[in-house]
């Protein structure tokens, strides 16, 4: 049932070596599950170490644009198992390592104890990278939080609601059948959104946001993102969910278009469109809803000195001017879609916390 991709069964067979060795010893031991359990701690780590070295070697690329044998390099899928690229099983003997280490100490405590100490090092895998952000998040919240009201604009310190709102992950249907379900690939939206920026530039109304973005296929998702901002311009009726983007050069670059609505987007995607794109410096952008997005992903934990030589970068005014950007796109799309719009009833701006 489960569909691979080229060495994407290794994890899989990894795990099951590592089950294999555990209950060999078990049975070697006369049934002592307690040092079975201790000898699988390092094993299953050494295990995982293994697949994240495979995986680099096999899911690494040069980055968009960039040339073969360059320093920047990205993640891929390429080698997959249930849609999981090879990489992104690595937490997986984490995991194993942590349920072995605490089952060795049921010997000495109720097992009720052992449950929650794997629970108790599972919370703080997710927990911990949180509190790390908290700084960055903090100097973010101040910053623009004075941009605004200097500005006269609305000011959220954070808005969670925004995530269920904007999805920017993959789009693609609903899986129909188990064999789908299990081979579907893990989509990895934004989180945490903070320090909302509302308000009306140019006759448009906007939303400013910050927020965590994992890094596409990352093995430790929880631990590697990216902090970005999402500037956000509102239209008066929905659309069909959209993505477009120009990957290349300007003078050579490929399409990539994803929607549930191939209509749609044959009606959007016009030569007009491209070259309003081109026109607005505007390479990648989305449609949710009523809500017309991008995502400027160059921040300052990003970057070695937070600006350019001796000027420091003005993150702020950046977004800003991405709203501009987008305000001069959408001016330029295509005046024959009333076929695909509707009135769903999104709630406005600001969300309720």
């Amino acid at each position: 049932m489960l569909a691979y991709s080229g060495l994407g069964c290794l994890p899989l067979g990894l795990l099951g070596a590592l089950l294999t060795i555990w209950f060999g010893i078990i049975d070697a031991r006369g049934g002592d599950w307690a040092t079975a359990c201790l000898v699988a701690v390092p094993i299953a780590l050494v295990l995982g170490l293994v697949n994240l070295v495979a995986a680099e070697s096999l899911n690494r690329a040069p980055a968009p644009g960039e040339l073969p044998g360059g320093d920047d390099t990205v993640w891929t899928s390429r080698h997959r198992a249930g849609g999981t690229p090879l990489q992104c099983f690595s937490p997986h003997f984490l995991a194993a390592a942590g349920l072995f280490g605490a089952g060795w100490t049921v010997q000495w405590v109720h097992w009720l104890v052992a449950v929650a100490e794997y629970g108790v090092l599972t919370a703080l895998y997710y927990a911990v990278p949180g509190f790390r952000r908290r700084p960055a998040k903090a100097v973010t919240v101040a910053e623009r939080g004075t941009f605004a009201r200097a500005r006269g604009w609305a000011f959220r310190d954070r808005l969670p609601a925004l995530a269920g709102r904007w999805r920017p992950g993959p789009l693609q249907r609903l899986s129909a059948t188990p064999a789908e379900v299990l081979n579907s690939p893990p989509q990895a939206g934004l989180r945490d959104h903070f320090a909302v920026m509302f308000g009306t530039h140019g006759g448009v109304r906007f939303t400013i946001a910050d927020a965590f973005e994992p890094v596409p296929f990352a093995p430790f998702r929880a631990w590697q993102q990216h902090h970005v901002t999402v500037c956000a311009v509102h239209l008066d009726t929905a659309f069909p969910s959209i993505r477009v983007a120009l990957r290349g050069r300007r003078s050579r670059f490929t399409l990539e278009v994803e929607t549930l609505r191939p209509d749609f987007a044959e009606a959007l995607v016009t030569k007009e469109t491209i070259e309003a794109m081109l026109a607005a410096d505007t390479m990648e952008w989305s449609i949710r809803g009523r809500d017309v997005l991008t995502v400027l992903r160059d921040q300052p934990t990003d970057t070695p000195d937070g600006g350019t030589g001796d000027q420091s970068a003005d993150y702020d005014l950046d977004a800003v001017r991405a709203i501009e950007r987008l305000t001069a796109l959408i001016a330029r799309l295509p005046t024959d879609l009333a076929p695909w719009a509707n009135d769903a009833a999104l709630p406005g701006l600001p969300l309720k916390d």
